[in-house]
């Protein structure tokens, strides 16, 4: 069995949260609500417990993450002042804050299996469950089942160990409010970045630069 680490690292970044908010809904909203009871019960209950553990992540991120999201990034709006914390690098520059969230095994697992359960129904024949993502996608003309793959790959990065540790007590989970990183801290969040930013994007270049130049 595969083990994932305590905490991920999640970024005050409007672009993933859009794509974080868009597993629920459009699709596992959907999925839940208006197709579960067409489906056969082994994959209602997968729907079921993801939908659940995506609760779990998302309650377990800080309230104002929600702040701002976006469709298009290329209309990304500056930052503004949250109830977090301040993330500096060496040199002083202030930087988008990541934020060390708590989350189980399990959750991971079963949006894991959902995804594998959703991947299959859409390269299969037919079958109620490719008809309802069929169904979802129309009105939406996004490609949600990718967007869930590339969404939890980002929070599957295993987090930094000394990026990791500099933010743990951090607002709003403990009292720090500033954070200066030092040169080896700044490597690792630089890596991050680019990984997170990668993953996340549509495979596009124009669109990681863009995603990544929020961080610069």
């Amino acid at each position: 069995m595969t083990h994932f680490p305590t905490h991920i690292l999640v970024p005050e970044d409007p672009v993933f949260m859009t794509r974080f908010l868009e597993m629920e809904e459009p699709l596992l909203h959907s999925l839940y609500y208006l197709h579960l009871g067409n489906l056969p019960q082994d994959q209602a209950e997968t729907i079921r417990r993801a939908y659940e553990c995506w609760g779990d992540i998302q309650a377990a991120m800080p309230a104002f993450m929600a702040w701002h999201t976006q469709t298009a990034i290329v209309h990304a709006a500056p930052r503004r002042e949250s109830d977090g914390y301040r993330l500096h690098s060496p040199s002083g520059k202030t930087l988008i804050s990541l934020y060390a969230v708590e989350v189980s095994a399990e959750s991971i697992s079963s949006l894991t299996e959902c995804l594998t359960m959703l991947e299959e129904a859409e390269t299969g024949i037919g079958g109620p469950l490719a008809g309802a993502l069929e169904e979802i996608r129309e009105p939406q003309d996004r490609d949600l089942v990718d967007n869930f793959r590339r969404v939890l790959r980002a929070l599957q990065i295993p987090p930094p160990p000394a990026l990791l540790a500099s933010v743990r007590h951090a607002a709003p989970a403990g009292p720090v409010r500033e954070v200066s990183l030092d040169a080896a801290q700044h490597a690792e969040y630089a890596d991050y970045r680019d990984r997170f930013c990668y993953l996340l994007s549509t495979g596009e270049w124009f669109t990681y630069t863009m995603h990544r130049s929020l961080y610069l």
